[in-house]
């Protein structure tokens, strides 16, 4: 339930109301931005909310299920700090959107009327159409842990439990070459084996993209460079010259983490779970059915 502030209450009763709506939107990275359809700059929570003409909001649905409502924001992208770069290269994934609803003369008389998260975004050249999720999104994601032969852990990560500094398992360089949007050559300043970086990550460290990351799917060894295959199409942001680092991949089965790593007691998925050739299988006198392990590592 939504609670009014006594000056918001008098003044949604006093008959002539001077309310506009405002939507702020905060990236994971802690970056803000604030829009709304009113004709003048809003300040709200320290956040400019920028006019934009033609910006509109589809009607607000809640629904008392788990199912996610969402709503639709449209209007004209004339805001230059929106880039279609940035938005290619995932820096507004997971981002929220909060809705409010201001009096614009007096802005501490404010109501949320509900936070999502930035769904798909449909634009062309001069407009487009955002979709806001509902928190309850989260509702229809898979949870907890997945019975699988390989680990479903990231290298590195909490869970992992490797430190991939500490261990040399990290390289620095720059961007030598771009090949096309899905590859990248870099000239690095320790080179690993060959392969040693596929299913790794490189992050960018300098330029305009920096901050950001790219799954890597492959690693070749040219003479004097390493050449990338990446997940995501790169975008014009980044250019010879620009600072990475990339860290070596795991193909997540239990070989490579006892072999390559020597981290097999933080493996985190279930290799020797018996299969369904196992399950139908029946006693045999030429078996061996004592009880005991049937594989020793």
């Amino acid at each position: 339930m939504k609670v009014l502030s006594d000056e918001m209450k008098a003044h949604l009763q006093s008959g002539t109301t001077t309310l506009a709506t405002c939507w702020i939107l905060r990236r994971v990275d802690g970056f803000c931005l604030g829009f709304t359809d009113h004709d003048r700059t809003i300040e709200l929570n320290g956040v400019s909310c920028e006019p934009d003409t033609g910006f509109t909001g589809s009607e607000i649905r809640q629904s008392d299920g788990f199912a996610s409502d969402d709503q639709d924001i449209s209007g004209v992208l004339t805001s230059d700090r929106i880039t279609e770069a940035d938005l290619m290269s995932g820096r507004y994934d997971a981002a929220t959107i909060e809705t409010w609803c201001v009096n614009w003369q007096s802005t501490d008389q404010c109501l949320l009327l509900r936070t999502g998260y930035l769904g798909e975004i449909k634009r062309d050249r001069q407009s487009f159409q955002a979709e806001i999720r509902s928190l309850s999104i989260d509702m229809e994601q898979e949870k907890g842990r997945v019975f699988q032969y390989r680990c479903d852990a990231n290298v590195g990560d909490a869970r992992c439990g490797l430190k991939l500094d500490a261990l040399g398992l990290t390289f620095k360089g720059v961007v030598s070459g771009i090949k096309s949007q899905n590859w990248l050559v870099v000239t690095l300043e320790t080179r690993p084996e060959a392969g040693r970086l596929s299913m790794g990550r490189l992050e960018m460290t300098s330029g305009a993209a920096s901050g950001m990351a790219f799954d890597i799917i492959s690693h070749q060894q040219l003479s004097e460079s390493e050449e990338l295959e990446l997940w995501l199409p790169l975008h014009e942001q980044i250019a010879p010259g620009d600072g990475v680092k990339v860290s070596v991949g795991c193909d997540k089965s239990f070989s490579t983490c006892r072999k390559l790593f020597a981290n097999q007691l933080n493996f985190r998925g279930f290799p020797h779970m018996p299969g369904n050739d196992f399950i139908l299988t029946y006693p045999s006198l030429s078996q061996q059915s004592d009880g005991s392990p049937l594989i020793e590592d």
